[in-house]
């Protein structure tokens, strides 16, 4: 059957094979993501972290963490937390425990 489908439409079978592929990929890179993504929010708050992957990382509400840093500008979201701590004149160390307390407090309220 496999035979016959590929004589009579080898382009729609070579095309679908290339589909099939892509879709396992992706769904590879997909499924590796996730699992890197829920051990590192496992992991304290770093320097190198952004807004951005806090917010994904630790299932934190953006306002929360917009409040808390200062009110960043949407740049800012892409920016790790030193250059953000840079920025308002504050130190790192504190910065990343008050962003390490908001990640506690939001685990120990579930």
């Amino acid at each position: 059957m496999i035979r016959r489908l590929w004589r009579s439409n080898p382009v729609l079978s070579l095309a679908f094979i290339l589909a099939l592929a892509a879709c396992l990929f992706f769904t590879g890179r997909a499924a590796l993501f996730a699992t890197n993504l829920y051990f590192r929010s496992e992991k304290p708050v770093a320097g190198w972290m952004t807004p951005r992957y806090i917010a994904l990382a630790y299932g934190l509400e953006d306002d929360d963490l917009t409040a808390l840093l200062g009110n960043p500008t949407p740049e800012d979201q892409r920016k790790p937390l030193y250059r953000i701590a840079q920025r308002n004149d504050v130190p790192l160390v504190e910065m990343i425990s008050d962003v390490q307390a908001l990640v506690d407090a939001k685990d120990g309220g579930l």
